[in-house]
């Protein structure tokens, strides 16, 4: 039995292992144990670390990262067959009937009875006998009685039904609808479930994008170009891409295509003075360098040595010795005023913009948090301002899609700061419809994250 999910399941598929293997099982371990204080990348990371064999890590991610993208409709279609509360359910017991039920009703290269048996067996694995007949049974009548699961009215109450069905939070659901509207709500809501394209761009201080194409393909690494962003490959299955000679040598960087757009609205040239505010964990860092050719510094500022490490790593990868690493706090850097002509504060932000490739924030976050998080954008701006040069561009960007993070902090600063003045856009993209006052990019819309970015200029004395 599959879910007719009309482009929305994983494109993927991997046959069913015996259970006990380590794929379900380092699945279950990240999904049951995963903290707020870790993110979705450590997560990923500690799994990689245990499973040797590219089949393993392949259907293991593809576990975790489709509970949790389909997390909340997931729970609701157990909750059809569970006698308890599904809120009353154990982490472990939860954590598995989301494993099978995924298996079940997403994975179209698992049969049925292996999605039963072998979640079957990793429930005797990790816990009690009684469990593995509560998670056999739910999942055997899910099998038998999809009619079971009923979903709101979508003509009496929109929200309930988007949210269930797309398995996002209600409150972003809501919010999203008054803001972007219903068409392209659902567009967003969709593509936040599917899984999210790799887009690597030529370090063109090694080699150009034509002969990085002829060398991974060489390699057996299938690319190709961005139609909005030419300079830009997509990499449809990246699973020889970061083990290949090309990786080691340097030839390229890793970065979404609407990542890159906060930097090629700063303009940054050779020559003049450069600084990332915010720079970890160094992707734009590196367009920096490269936009600069490496040959004048760019000072890549961050509070974290290890968030800084990095951006080392990525500096010695690709040979871009251009980029000084230097321990700043943000909100009070210690460097000289009016001392950077190209300022870049991409700050900390909710990510609602990366949910494709972090479906985790989805549940991280709440809307209390985003009024906390204007605030410190806000300090974090105000800082930057001060270390700009007169006539100096600073450009302030998120991978944010939330008004309160993006123009009203930008409005704000305005108001508090008569020497700055906003540059459109629109002037610099003309032809982008992303492109007004500011640059906003929305899933759903084009390929890539959402993403905001603002240029502002520092009146000359």
């Amino acid at each position: 039995m599959n879910s007719p999910l009309s482009g929305n399941s994983p494109s993927h598929r991997k046959q069913a292992r015996p259970a006990g293997q380590s794929p379900r099982l380092a699945a279950f371990r990240v999904l049951s144990g995963m903290d707020a204080a870790e993110t979705l990348d450590q997560a990923l990371r500690h799994l990689d670390e245990h499973l040797t064999e590219p089949r393993d890590r392949h259907l293991a991610r593809e576990l975790v990262l489709g509970c949790l993208r389909w997390q909340l409709r997931l729970d609701h279609i157990a909750a059809a067959y569970t006698r308890k509360p599904v809120a009353s359910l154990s982490t472990e017991s939860l954590t598995l009937l989301r494993l099978g039920l995924y298996q079940l009703l997403w994975l179209d290269g698992v049969p049925d009875h292996a999605a039963i048996h072998t979640t079957v067996e990793l429930a005797k694995q990790v816990t009690r006998a009684s469990l593995a007949g509560m998670v056999n049974a739910v999942l055997r009548r899910a099998q038998r009685e999809p009619q079971r699961v009923v979903y709101p009215d979508r003509d009496q109450d929109a929200a309930a039904y988007l949210s269930l069905w797309y398995s996002h939070p209600r409150w972003l659901v809501e919010r999203w609808l008054t803001r972007w509207g219903p068409e392209r709500t659902e567009a967003l809501l969709a593509a936040n479930n599917r899984p999210a394209p790799l887009f690597i761009a030529a370090n063109t201080q090694r080699t150009t994008r034509d002969q990085l194409v002829a060398a991974l393909e060489a390699a057996s690494v299938s690319v190709s170009p961005c139609q909005d962003a030419p300079e830009y490959l997509r990499v449809d299955h990246p699973e020889r891409l970061f083990a290949s000679q090309e990786y080691r040598d340097g030839l390229f960087f890793v970065q979404d295509i609407h990542a890159s757009l906060a930097v090629k609205l700063l303009t940054p040239v050779p020559g003049r003075r450069v600084l990332d505010l915010c720079s970890a964990p160094g992707g734009k860092t590196v367009q920096l360098g490269l936009a600069v050719r490496n040959s004048s510094p760019v000072y890549a500022a961050d509070l974290s040595r290890q968030r800084l490490s990095r951006v080392v790593h990525n500096r010695n990868r690709l040979a871009l010795d251009c980029i000084i690493p230097i321990v700043q706090n943000a909100y009070r850097p210690c460097l000289p005023a009016a001392t950077f002509d190209h300022v870049l504060a991409d700050v900390p932000c909710s990510g609602t913009g990366t949910m494709g490739r972090r479906p985790d924030i989805r549940w991280r976050r709440t809307a209390a948090q985003l009024p906390k998080l204007a605030r410190r954008q806000l300090r974090i701006l105000e800082s930057a301002f001060t270390l700009t040069s007169p006539g100096g561009i600073l450009v302030y960007s998120t991978c944010s899609i939330e008004s309160e993070e993006n123009e009203m902090v930008i409005e704000r600063f305005l108001t508090r700061n008569p020497d700055a003045e906003l540059d459109c856009a629109s002037a610099f993209f003309p032809s982008r419809s992303w492109a007004g006052r500011y640059i906003q990019t929305l899933p759903g819309d084009e390929p890539g994250d959402g993403s905001f970015a603002a240029r502002i200029r520092k009146r000359a004395s």
